[in-house]
């Protein structure tokens, strides 16, 4: 059964239930020895397993944290990213776009025969229609958070029926989106960075991928008309790449994310003990090295949510809007309700959209 199916949530809630009941209805009853003794406490044990299993399927569920068995046992012990089921994320009429998939040589793969991730890509309708033929699309790179997948990002902010929606209504000009991978050296969490003597993340994304999608498809060269946009641990990666590679995208856009990199048991030494390496990977770090240049930057986030805003030891975005209010080019979308999860931040999407559009990232 797969670990996000609702019926392994109802499976788990009524063990949790049953257990409980068949203990309280036994309870008056003299336990038969030990053996019934040891058997009323496995039911409780096993009764409140169940109760926080079933918890933690519903916040999976909710938040995305692991979209199988395979990711929250640490990738399959494989290494692989296992590929994505493209046919089943948009309607098959076409409304919404379609998705394909583009396979990117993995950081550190040797020989014509190495390792290939699968960078999952939403091409709207009009990529195919007769009068966009010789159109090359604006691109935006959407980032998953960590742990994630494309297509669970996709899913959750059901990407394809907001970006259509927003293209058909005119609020967006028509471009391609690109979601590359993030947990690129599964199970560890690499904050896109290149690893000193590790995986080169940074590199794969702004150099192989976005490589890789020029050389294939029919999209803009044009740094100005590449965008970064992001969710949670991609949102911080998203501020990351437009800060230090700003002729190769013209814009990002911050979801639910942060703005100092995480270090913690999943990512390891990411900097080998060298601080100023650690700040250059930082977007609080680096926008102050801007000075008075422009940074095309939208901060989407909620006071409530304790992931982004403040609460977590790496929530610092209350800290990053505060100290960039008129910091020129940097925007804000601040809700003042909402958790770290699909649900709140889905709606401003529309708005995402917009802002690209008036900045001109979208052509």
């Amino acid at each position: 059964m797969q670990l996000t199916s609702p019926a392994l949530v109802v499976i788990a809630a009524t063990l949790a239930v049953g257990l409980a009941v068949l203990v309280a209805l036994t309870r008056r009853r003299r336990p038969n020895g030990w053996v019934g003794h040891g058997l009323r406490f496995l039911a409780i044990l096993v009764s409140q397993a169940m109760a926080v299993f079933a918890v933690v399927l519903v916040a999976n569920n909710t938040y995305d944290f692991y979209n199988n068995w395979d990711d929250l046992l640490g990738g399959g012990g494989s290494g692989e990213v296992p590929a994505v089921a493209a046919g089943t994320l948009v309607p098959p009429d076409g409304s919404q776009g379609r998705v394909v998939t583009v396979t990117v040589r993995a950081p550190g793969a040797k020989g014509p025969g190495g390792e290939r991730l699968p960078v999952l890509v939403w091409l709207p309708k009009q990529y195919g229609q007769p009068q966009f033929k010789k159109v090359r699309f604006p691109v935006v790179m959407m980032l998953p958070g960590q742990p994630s997948t494309p297509q669970g990002v996709f899913s959750g902010f059901e990407f394809g029926k907001e970006a259509a929606a927003a293209i058909d209504s005119g609020r967006a000009k028509p471009f391609v989106a690109v979601l590359p991978p993030l947990m690129i050296d599964p199970p560890r969490d690499t904050e896109c960075t290149n690893v000193p003597n590790g995986p080169q993340a940074e590199t794969w994304l702004y150099q192989d991928v976005r490589t890789a999608v020029i050389n294939k498809l029919r999209v803009d060269r044009d740094g100005a008309h590449w965008s970064t946009m992001g969710w949670s641990t991609g949102g911080f990666c998203a501020a990351k790449l437009l800060l230090r590679h700003p002729t190769l995208f013209g814009a990002a856009i911050s979801v639910g994310g942060y703005f100092t990199a995480e270090t913690d048991s999943t990512t390891g030494d990411l900097f080998g003990g060298n601080a100023q390496l650690r700040k250059e990977n930082s977007p609080s770090w680096l926008i102050k090295q801007n000075g008075a240049r422009q940074t095309n930057l939208l901060v989407v986030t909620s006071t409530a949510d304790r992931d982004s805003w403040h609460g977590a030891p790496y929530a610092d975005t209350a800290k990053f809007v505060a100290q960039n209010k008129g910091t020129p080019g940097v925007s804000t979308i601040l809700l003042t309700s909402g958790g770290h999860n699909f649900g709140t931040y889905r709606p401003t999407l529309p708005a995402a959209f917009g802002w690209l559009k008036q900045i001109g990232s979208l052509g």
